[in-house]
């Protein structure tokens, strides 16, 4: 808890500050949540998991040990919550997620002093904070450049209405199923073979990064799919698929393919499984988020009915 002026004070999350939260939520993420859709229902349903009696026992656990999987910081102001950021913990990355900030109470310096409490506490953990942003927010593009991070890739949002997609084909030269312990070995070489090596160091990738987190096994914050494509009996593809409620979009993540077999139809094949996963809850968009390094992947999706929506930048700075 630190107290930064007489007026802001920047504390850790408690159960009590969720309406306060789902409102500076609501306000501050209007462009966003046209991609991603927000259900309160579910944040509110999160927040019981984690911060109810058995939630708050089990983080505990995980703090003393020194394996503290998230850290979220709220900004206080006149007793009522103004801004939040959250840090999701990857051993030496910190990734801060969600810098939020009720439009009221904008270019008061509060989300610097938000900014610098996540910061400070990625340096205990770590050496590194990692983040995106719109390209388009030249605010928190000045901040965040002001604090000492630097751009390292750009990310298009690719979205597309599910009820607007083609029928999917099955591919008669892929064979697609889910993934199993088995593949882990192989689908971390694909992925360490064909993604930006930068991306990879920034975030530490590991294979632990392919296993399902501790967090979402006991929380169960979305069902998850993954999906591999297999030819000539080898592991040529890999993807995710995830989804929570209808008035959220479902997301495919991690496309992939092996550098050795690169084709547009195990793409297909891959993404149009991930989308009849999806589909299974009832929401009506899929998005995805794609290096715009990979233009033959966004070709891909393109040509499946996806549409560019916006661009993130990933920055990251060196404590």
């Amino acid at each position: 808890m630190e107290r930064t002026n007489s007026d802001v004070l920047i504390r850790d999350f408690r159960k009590s500050d969720l309406n306060d939260l789902l409102d500076v939520a609501s306000q501050s993420f209007a462009e966003e949540f046209e991609v991603t859709g927000f259900d309160p229902d579910h944040v509110k349903e999160m927040v019981n998991r984690m911060f109810g009696i058995l939630g708050r026992i089990f983080l505990g656990i995980l703090r003393l040990s020194g394996r503290e999987p998230i850290k979220l910081f709220v900004a206080e102001v006149d007793n009522r919550v103004v801004g939040m950021t959250m840090v999701n913990n990857r051993k030496k990355a910190g990734y801060i997620a969600n810098v939020m900030m009720h439009p009221a109470y904008r270019r008061k310096g509060i989300a610097t002093k938000l900014m610098k409490s996540a910061i400070d506490y990625i340096q205990k953990k770590g050496n590194r904070a990692v983040l995106h942003v719109i390209s388009t927010n030249a605010p928190a593009k000045n901040l965040y450049t002001k604090l000492g991070f630097k751009k390292f890739e750009n990310i298009a949002y690719m979205v597309a209405d599910i009820d607007s997609l083609p029928k999917s084909k099955q591919s008669e030269e892929v064979q697609v199923r889910f993934f199993q312990k088995s593949d882990l070995d192989e689908a971390f070489n694909l992925i360490d073979t064909s993604e930006d090596p930068k991306h990879l160091k920034i975030f530490n990738f590991n294979k632990n990064d392919l296993k399902t987190s501790l967090l979402q096994r006991i929380f169960h914050f979305s069902t998850e799919k993954k999906i591999v494509a297999i030819q000539d009996d080898r592991l040529v593809g890999y993807a995710q698929a995830s989804y929570t409620t209808p008035k959220e979009a479902g997301h495919i993540g991690y496309i992939h393919v092996s550098p050795e077999y690169k084709s547009s139809a195990i793409e297909k094949a891959l993404i149009n499984t991930a989308i009849d996963q999806v589909k299974q809850c009832g929401t009506k968009k899929i998005r995805t988020t794609v290096s715009t390094r990979k233009q033959e992947l966004m070709k891909t999706l393109t040509n499946l009915g996806f549409r560019k929506h916006l661009e993130m930048e990933g920055m990251f700075l060196e404590i």
